[in-house]
């Protein structure tokens, strides 16, 4: 086609002038992009949800405002007289046909489910133009560009036989190239149509590996934005925690799934391109980050190479070779092999003596970790609290570099009994924040040779310095971090103590290096009065209520067959006490008795065959296991008991220890008695 190139993908049709100075698409590649355009077009009865069954919390002002705003241009009985009104509010923004909707960071399916609500309740059509969809050519992004015109000419083809919105999903990302290419998105719309850009707000306009990082450079400027979409509506967050929590969830969850889709979309379009395939390519999903050009290389080629050597096939000179999915899942972990000792080279190439390089092994890439909030059931309020305390202040630093109150805290204590997820709690913490996880036993930093202690104390926080964002963990800080007048304690042990909290927070430290210590407890009344000064937020991981033990259960057993009399809340209030882990081996008891039915009954049809002289039948497989019913869960929790009883002297201890110091305590309110924690 000379200077132009059309390039085609499975689900639209995207057009990259080559020629910059020329972005006009000729005749048969125009009429190619309109009819990918058209056949994207969804009717109402597509449309699964509407306004009043939508699945995501939706404000009412929300609501509200979209259906005000919509009702004048996709009333149908408006539209006769839809010249007249165009003309007449075309001096009023808040009606315009060209609307620009933004939202939370995550909340793009969001935003896309609720324009479809939209369109079904005024029986319009949708057009949905995805940004995902569009291949990136991370060489020359900036000479991607929409055929704008072609939309445009769309709209005004099929305006004609019923109302239409458009959705352009991303649209900062959906419109790159020269912003005078785009210029008749501002200029008159015909009746009965809404233009809708989607817009979200970013967690790190520096994280390279955020969604939509790659087109960050050729991200349409908000300014010309502003001007092409003058109506402007935010979509409002709930204010009550329990809705906020539980939506944060949802967004979090979708955020991953279509990191999953652009990451899969990506690999289909390199092995396309390469005259390759894969099977089940849908079964691969990456939902962590965003794969870059390079990585999806890597990957490939490991794949392809693993191919080769466990099939040994013979290639036919114009035949397609088809990549299992087993062999492009090696070549992804091959890639996070990889990812993870270039980044353990790098910070060996930065330590500076024997002690930092011994203590290399603790440190565990966030990828690495495999738990995020999402694993853990229950804990709302902390989970929110610690995505205000730690992940904002990892993952955007130069908002808390403004005055002297915004700086991040330093320390984090969690502490309750055992079981409850503390520990999991801190994994996920550095899962989300993208923090290396620097995880210190006693171990580690203890040594028989006099000062040693003190040296690897140092080498922990300078090797975590150079490692940020970074978490140091301390499990059972407590047998490390307490309270110095203990009577026999050995001096080196005094001193490497000493060593921790002047690097912790002492003349040298740094607030500007992202470096927190977490730590995690069940008896943190054994902490020493300076180690607890230096955790400023306290927060106690209390046993399971009702409520929260019904939705650790269902996590616990989400990937189960389970029987239809199944009936979680009932378990809940039968396991009153339990914590987390409690819940988890009460499940593990229970999914064990099909096992032992199974194995049972095989003994004894092997016994009937051995007495009646028959050949011994052959062994049940999984596919024979029956589905997990209450019984079972009813007679594990027969079986089994909590580990902690809520009236013992320790969980009393712990109580009073939270009410004092804990997050929210005051010690006022106990100041007048002499307290022991061991009475």
């Amino acid at each position: 086609m000379g200077g132009d190139e059309l390039v085609i993908c499975k689900h639209a049709f995207i057009f990259q002038p080559i020629n910059t100075a020329s972005a006009t698409l000729p005749t048969s590649s125009s009429q190619i992009f309109k009819d990918g355009l058209k056949q994207r077009i969804l009717g109402p009865d597509a449309i699964q949800f509407t306004l009043d069954n939508f699945p995501y919390y939706l404000s009412p002002n929300t609501k509200s405002v979209l259906l005000s705003v919509a009702f004048p241009h996709m009333e149908k009985k408006l539209i006769p007289m839809e010249n007249k009104l165009v003309k007449s509010l075309s001096g009023i923004l808040s009606l315009n046909q060209r609307i620009l909707l933004s939202g939370p960071s995550g909340s793009e399916i969001y935003q896309e489910t609720l324009i479809k609500a939209l369109a079904k309740n005024f029986g319009a059509r949708l057009l949905i133009v995805d940004s995902l969809l569009l291949p990136v050519n991370e060489l020359r992004p900036e000479v991607e560009a929409l055929g704008v015109d072609e939309l445009i000419e769309v709209i005004k083809e099929e305006i004609i036989s019923s109302t239409l919105i458009v959705l352009l999903k991303d649209v900062e990302k959906t419109l790159t190239g020269r912003t005078e290419s785009h210029a008749s998105l501002g200029k008159e719309l015909p009746p009965g149509v809404l233009i809708i850009g989607s817009h979200t707000e970013k967690d790190n306009p520096n994280d390279k590996g955020s969604l939509g990082s790659i087109l960050q450079d050729a991200a349409y400027p908000m300014k010309h934005l502003n001007n092409i979409f003058p109506n402007k509506i935010s979509i409002e967050l709930p204010k009550d925690e329990a809705h906020l929590s539980e939506l944060k969830k949802l967004l979090r969850h979708d955020a991953g799934n279509l990191r999953a889709k652009a990451n899969t979309l990506k690999l289909h379009k390199f092995l396309t391109d390469r005259g390759l395939g894969c099977d089940s390519i849908e079964e691969l999903p990456i939902k962590d980050r965003l794969l870059t050009h390079q990585e999806v290389d890597k990957a490939v080629g490991s794949g392809l190479s693993y191919c080769l050597q466990q099939n040994k096939p013979d290639i036919l000179k114009d035949a397609k070779l088809v990549l299992s999915a087993e062999s492009l899942r090696y070549g992804l972990s091959r890639l996070n092999n990889l990812n993870s000792r270039s980044s353990k080279k790098a910070l060996k190439d930065l330590v500076e003596n024997q002690f930092e390089r011994n203590l290399l092994s603790d440190i565990i890439e966030p990828n690495n970790i495999g738990v995020t909030f999402d694993d853990i059931g229950a804990l709302e309020n902390v989970k929110n609290t610690l995505e205000e305390l730690i992940i904002v202040p990892l993952k955007r630093p130069e908002l808390f570099s403004k005055g002297q109150l915004l700086k991040p805290v330093k320390g984090i204590l969690f502490f309750g009994p055992p079981g409850t997820g503390k520990t999991m709690l801190a994994k996920a913490v550095a899962t989300e924040s993208g923090a290396k996880f620097i995880n210190i036993a006693m171990s580690s930093i203890t040594s028989k040779w006099h000062g040693d202690g003190e040296k690897y104390v140092k080498a922990v926080f300078s090797l975590a310095s150079k490692a940020s964002p970074s978490i140091v963990f301390l499990d059972e800080v407590d047998s490390m971090l307490g309270r110095r007048a203990n009577p026999g304690e050995h001096e080196a042990m005094r001193k490497m103590k000493n060593e921790f909290m002047v690097h912790w927070d002492g003349l040298r430290t740094k607030y500007k290096e992202r470096v927190l210590v977490l730590a995690a407890t069940n008896r943190p009344f054994d902490l020493d009065e300076a180690v607890i000064r230096r955790f400023p937020r306290r927060f106690m991981v209390n046993l399971p209520d009702a409520s929260s033990r019904e939705k650790i259960l269902k996590l616990i057993l989400s990937k189960e067959e389970l029987a239809t009399d199944v009936d979680l809340q009932s378990l809940a209030n039968m396991t009153g006490g339990f914590s987390g882990s409690d819940l988890k081996s009460l499940c593990l008891a229970a999914a064990q008795r099909p096992i032992r039915e199974i194995i049972h009954r095989e003994e004894e049809e092997k016994r009937l065959a051995r007495v009646e002289g028959r050949p011994e039948p052959p062994s049940r497989g999984s596919e024979d296991i029956r589905p997990l019913s209450m019984d079972d869960l009813k007679l594990a929790r027969g079986q089994g008991c909590a580990s902690l009883s809520s009236d013992s002297k320790t969980m009393s201890a712990l109580i009073r220890w939270n009410e004092l110091y804990g997050d929210g305590g005051s010690r006022k309110k106990k100041k007048k008695k002499n307290l022991s924690y061991f009475v």
